[in-house]
């Protein structure tokens, strides 16, 4: 599934140094669906998305299937999706290269295993069905996969490039890609549902260690503090202190650490994605 090209431009994604942070609310279903953010009501219509900007700070929504529910925008973060009907996205990274040589440069990499209505697929493929979808891609969830791409090229020969899909249009791109029409009817389970909710960040584990544990802690005030953190200036104070005391906890990590169980590395290393996942968001559901 890699796609070629002539010459390319490294184009990044990049957060703007900005307290508006752009949206795009999508529809993937058949029907229209109704919802209001703060007082504003929005229509999408079936299958298309409405853009829209936020300022950082509390908002409130009322959706059809998140329901009613607080959330905090994040000054100075890049945006993405909101996911109001809860539903299965994709996102699939393709490597575009200048030459057939430079494939073995560029291994586009996916989030593992996962499963559509029972359906197994795996590859440079992630699964995501957040109510805010980070933007994780290069061509949005209404703009389409281009099999070229034209531009400057630095001199690596290629880059790595990803694309925002429905479920629905990544079977057909799957099915399209690896020639395989009406795989997915072929094998789909036709599995019932279960119902979906918008959720706060989990909790950060707690570690046996009471070096580790005691050394946590302020890295714990600061993940909770943030999840609260209604202004644009505690926003990005927090964040000016989540550098410092991360590098103090990983300091002292490492020398814990290389005595300890397994369990106790595993709890690091989700201790630390959270931080990184939650103080890397545009926006996250306000725990009640």
């Amino acid at each position: 599934m890699n796609n070629m090209l002539f010459s390319i431009a490294a184009l990044l994604l990049l957060a703007g140094c900005s307290n508006n942070v752009n949206f795009s609310i999508d529809n993937p279903t058949d029907a229209a669906i109704k919802l209001q953010i703060d007082q504003t009501d929005y229509e999408i219509p079936a299958n298309q998305s409405k853009e829209i900007t936020l300022k950082a700070g509390e908002h409130s929504m009322d959706a059809p299937v998140a329901g009613k529910i607080k959330f905090i925008v994040y000054a100075e973060r890049k945006g993405g999706l909101i996911n109001p009907m809860l539903s299965d996205y994709v996102i699939v990274s393709v490597a575009y290269v200048t030459g057939e040589e430079k494939l073995k440069n560029f291994r586009p990499g996916g989030g593992g295993p996962f499963k559509l209505d029972g359906v197994p697929f795996s590859g440079p493929f992630k699964l995501v069905n957040g109510l805010f979808i980070e933007n994780d891609w290069r061509f949005g969830v209404r703009e389409p996969f281009p099999t070229s791409l034209q531009g400057y090229d630095p001199g690596g020969g290629g880059n790595i490039y990803s694309k925002l899909f429905t479920a629905a249009d990544f079977v057909r791109y799957f099915e399209s890609e690896s020639e395989q029409a009406g795989f997915f009817e072929k094998h789909r389970q036709h599995i019932v549902s279960v119902p979906r909710m918008p959720a706060a960040p989990a909790p950060l584990p707690d570690f046996a260690d009471p070096q580790l544990q005691s050394a946590s802690l302020k890295l714990r005030q600061l993940y909770q503090r943030y999840q609260q953190a209604g202004t644009p200036d505690e926003q990005k104070q927090l964040q000016s202190e989540r550098h410092k005391l991360t590098m103090e906890f990983v300091s002292l990590s490492a020398r814990r650490l290389g005595t300890s169980p397994a369990q106790e590395n595993d709890k690091y290393n989700k201790f630390i994605t959270l931080i990184g996942t939650v103080l890397g968001s545009s926006a996250l559901v306000k725990a009640p």
